[in-house]
């Protein structure tokens, strides 16, 4: 089959390689649709590796090369013999996520959490590839008549869900979103559908017309001083050094900061605001699967005309690296909202 593969830092490779191996009982076997590509995979290309082992990882067992992916939609293949509820055909979308099952956070409903979790695309093949053979816990079937395109934005959707559910789902409030990435996109499209009233920063002119474009409020990192202090929620999207300064400057009194961009480096933070105006913070990771990716793919549904427009380019699956990696990794990667690829027919 085709796949897409990550070789070492700056290597990754379309090519063929040999099919998956056929659903153990507890397995499905998937025949990718859409899969789209994250800033995780152009990290993982310009400067990893992060999260592919080069050692066998200690839950799946698999390290470098790995094929890359971890947005994904898809049909259904084959089944394993105790598989229920699924059936050859649909379309389905999966979290990702390969925890080990058996530590604290896992026995506690919290594999996000999970210490030592694998992660399809990272630690495990992904959805780079024409199939897929996955646990069939990480399968969830797309509401009736859904677009296979919309249903690959499942996985960002829930990570966005799940930020939101950490800041305990506000609406009707005053919310800012640092970055107009694919994930902040995606955090302003959710809080807005709740009535809230959301601001988009970023420092990007391209990205922040894109959120424009998607009838979001947004103006420019460090132009909006009439939002020091004023925001009961602020969600940091980013991941850039300076953005937690930001969040805090924009954060009423009492208010909360969730965190979900990770930074490439360590940076340093001056804290006496946060005691003395008492802001609250919360980090955010991943998703699971019931209480965010259910629900993502429920808001894709009823939102399917403005979750399409956060797409900005649609490629074949023999231009991921050139026409999708590379160009996110380049400079003319902040106009791009998502990248999906094009898999299967």
């Amino acid at each position: 089959m085709r796949a897409v593969r990550w070789h070492g830092r700056g290597d990754v490779r379309f090519e063929e390689v040999s099919d998956p191996p056929r659903p153990a009982p507890t397995e499905v076997m998937v025949r990718v649709a859409w899969c789209g590509l994250c800033g995780s995979d152009v990290h993982e290309f310009r400067s990893g590796p992060f999260q592919i082992p080069l050692r066998p990882h200690p839950v799946t067992g698999r390290h470098a090369p790995i094929i890359l992916g971890h947005e994904v939609s898809g049909w259904i293949e084959q089944l394993g013999s105790d598989v229920s509820g699924l059936s050859v055909g649909d379309l389905v979308s999966l979290n990702g996520l390969i925890p080990c099952g058996r530590c604290g956070q896992c026995r506690r409903q919290a594999p996000q959490r999970c210490a030592s979790f694998g992660h399809i695309g990272m630690s495990a093949d992904g959805g780079l590839a024409d199939l897929l053979t996955v646990p069939a816990e990480m399968v969830i079937a797309a509401p009736h008549g859904a677009d296979p395109e919309v249903a690959a934005l499942g996985e960002p959707f829930a990570v966005a869900m799940h930020a939101i559910a950490q800041a305990d789902r506000p609406s009707d409030q005053r919310c800012v979103v640092i970055g107009a990435g694919a994930i902040g996109l995606a955090v302003a499209m959710v809080l807005r559908a709740a009535g809230n009233l959301v601001t988009v920063l970023d420092i990007a002119t391209e990205r922040l017309r894109h959120a424009e474009a998607l009838g979001l409020t947004a103006v420019p990192v460090g132009a909006a001083p009439e939002f020091d202090g004023a925001a009961a929620v602020v969600f940091e999207c980013s991941g850039a050094s300076d953005a937690p300064a930001t969040a805090i400057r924009l954060t009423e009194p009492g208010g909360l900061i969730v965190f979900a961009g990770l930074p490439e480096r360590p940076s340093t933070l001056d804290w006496k605001p946060l005691v003395l105006r008492e802001l609250r913070t919360v980090g955010t990771v991943s998703h699971r699967t019931e209480a965010d990716l259910v629900p993502a793919l429920g808001f894709l549904a009823a939102h399917a005309a403005d979750a399409r427009r956060l797409v900005t380019a649609r490629i074949p699956l023999a231009a991921t690296v050139p026409g999708g990696i590379q160009e996110l990794a380049s400079a003319d990667g902040r106009r791009h909202g998502k990248i999906l690829v094009r898999v299967g027919a």
